[in-house]
């Protein structure tokens, strides 16, 4: 493998793990603003609303259990999906 190609791998799963803290982060601080209630809250550089509403989705698993075979192949698409995952190879990354 070309030393491009590791740069390349290593860049990736460093902008990787920064990504993930700064969800995790980012989550933390949502929960803490979720605790205080629906409003609408202000900083020095930006502004927040914290909404409640509800939201439909269809349950596949009900639709498994309560449809026929013959149905839920009629409204199943299958898509070809590219992925990357990345996987830190050292224990302290």
């Amino acid at each position: 493998m070309s030393n491009d190609m590791i740069k390349t791998i290593d860049t990736l799963g460093m902008i990787d793990k920064q990504i993930k803290d700064l969800e995790a982060t980012a989550r933390k601080l949502k929960d803490e603003l979720i605790a205080r209630g629906v409003g609408k809250y202000d900083g020095n550089l930006f502004q927040v609303n914290v909404q409640q509403f509800d939201r439909a989705s269809i349950s596949p698993t009900l639709v498994r259990e309560l449809a026929d075979e013959e149905f839920v192949a009629s409204v199943t698409e299958v898509k070809t999906i590219n992925a990357v995952v990345v996987k830190p190879i050292a224990i302290n990354v």
